[in-house]
């Protein structure tokens, strides 16, 4: 967490700049001063020499330093010429140079410079001085490596090309004790040419090639004055909140990398993918999404390619931000759809064919209630070991399960809750009063498969069929199982009717 301050002042400085509103006026200094007041508010070190005129605002040297945590040296920002230009219609353009570099350095141990290129660039600001939007478009964003330094020897070998296409969109910033940002972008393509070797024809070189298509993000966010993210949790309290999300259409990638001798070389290809994020004094909220996955390797230390291909991948977590006494939402989802392998892959595990080669599906889906004594933003209070547990658990509620493989199929569905004034009926563990129902459809064909491939002796194939007679019964249909798993609060546990505990 200790990153919090320069990461996330940095990111919201980029959005202010590639940030429209208000029938108002707006001069070019009131939009300076705003930059100049944001910027020094977030922690920077701005050196600036604005030559101010009646209509405009021309900085003709911008810096700005920021020192990272733990006398972890200083970050350096040379943002070059930048103006503010009255139009005469009551909006301000401003106008960056459509080749500039951005230097960074931290320590003497890493420096690098890069092209931004702004081909084309349109910024106008309108509004009023405690209203402004922004609205920018660019048929190109370039950014380049011009020179990287790492603990004082210049590598030749690095090369990053990255360019945006077809750049549009708007954003708003309003003050109103917090600074609020609101913002959506689009650009039709992304391209990445990245490429790295280790000096003097090392061992290691790595290269990636890729491209997506249909980009746009949007983010609300909102800002306290001289917020600190070294302090998150202050920030939190302070009334700091982001969401957003990210999406793309179809894109995919190449890459190459070796090291002393040993090679990968593969690809990448996907429909569609996106990213969500919610943070604020509440909750945590973090998720992503892929779909039609196709991936291919090949590897000196593997005798045959590899492909995989995913129909859909998702991941989603919901969780309490800070200390409360109310429960709060709580949520994990985890989902990887018809997940296949080629067949040279499946003949390692199963070389007589015995198994049905059909895609894996595993899903998961929890919502539950919970709540924190501590504060999990706050590392100070993660250390204190003033509480002996740092959280209760409430609800859960198993919304989905289905693990599906090699012809058997798992599902299930159920709902707990959990007393925590009671930790010694289940040793430790809040007494839970709920039940859980499961479908099992394939089991016996698939302990045969495994018996006849001589994976799993025929003693321990029976016994694993005589633990399942104990907590499943017959269901409608061939090979199939279910079971209804009854826990109480008074320690009792049941299975399909008959206490086993």
């Amino acid at each position: 967490m200790t990153n919090w301050k320069t990461i996330g002042g940095s990111a919201v400085f980029i959005t202010l700049m590639g940030s429209t509103a208000s029938v108002a006026e707006i001069t070019s200094q009131e939009v300076w001063n705003d930059w100049s007041q944001y910027l020094s508010g977030f922690g920077y070190e701005v050196t600036a020499t604005p030559d101010i005129t009646s209509d405009s605002v021309v900085v003709n040297s911008l810096m700005i330093a920021m020192p990272l945590p733990d006398d972890g040296g200083m970050v350096k920002v040379d943002f070059g010429k930048i103006s503010f230009m009255d139009q005469g219609d009551g909006t301000v353009a401003v106008i960056l140079p459509d080749q500039k570099p951005i230097a960074i350095s931290v320590d003497n141990n890493f420096s690098v410079t890069l092209n931004y290129d702004t081909t084309g660039m349109s910024m106008v600001v309108s509004g009023a001085a405690d209203d402004m939007t922004y609205t920018y478009s660019a048929p190109k964003v370039a950014i380049s490596i011009a020179d990287l330094v790492i603990e004082g020897e210049k590598i030749d070998t690095a090369k990053l090309d990255l360019i945006l296409s077809d750049v549009a969109g708007q954003s708003t910033s309003k003050m109103a004790g917090l600074r609020n940002i609101v913002q959506a972008m689009s650009a039709a393509s992304l391209t990445y040419d990245f490429a790295l070797a280790e000096p003097g024809g090392g061992d290691f070189a790595m290269t990636v090639k890729g491209a997506m298509s249909d980009l746009k993000m949007e983010s609300d966010s909102s800002i306290p004055a001289d917020v600190d993210f070294a302090k998150m949790s202050e920030a939190l309290n302070n009334g700091f909140a982001a969401k957003g999300s990210f999406s793309w259409g179809a894109g995919g990638y190449e890459f190459t990398s070796k090291d002393r001798g040993n090679s990968v070389t593969g690809s990448s290809t996907s429909d569609s993918g996106s990213l969500n994020f919610a943070l604020d004094r509440e909750m945590i909220n973090y998720g992503g999404t892929t779909t039609g996955t196709k991936s291919s390797f090949t590897s000196s230390d593997l005798p045959f390619p590899v492909d995989i291909t995913i129909a859909e991948a998702a991941f989603n977590l919901l969780m309490p931000a800070g200390p409360s006494d109310d429960p709060k939402d709580l949520n994990l989802t985890v989902k990887l759809a018809d997940f296949n392998v080629n067949d040279m892959i499946w003949g390692m595990a199963d070389p007589m064919g015995k198994l049905p080669h059909d895609p894996l599906t595993f899903i998961l889906d929890v919502d539950g209630k919970a709540n924190w004594f501590i504060d999990i933003m706050d590392p100070e209070s993660m250390a204190s070991g003033d509480v002996d547990i740092p959280g209760a658990l409430h609800e859960l509620t198993l919304n989905a399960l289905q693990l599906k493989v090699a012809g058997a199929d798992l599902t299930g569905n159920g709902a707990f809750t959990f007393n925590n004034d009671d930790l010694e009926t289940f040793d430790g563990i809040p007494a839970p009063t709920g039940e859980i129902n499961l479908k099992l459809v394939g089991a016996n064909a698939l302990l045969d498969n495994l018996v006849a491939m001589g994976l799993l002796p025929e003693d321990q194939a029976m016994g694993v069929r005589m633990m399942a007679g104990m907590f499943t019964v017959a269901g409608e249909g061939d090979d199939t199982l279910t079971s209804n798993i009854e826990v109480n609060g008074d320690g009792s546990i049941l299975a399909n009717g008959q206490r086993i505990k």
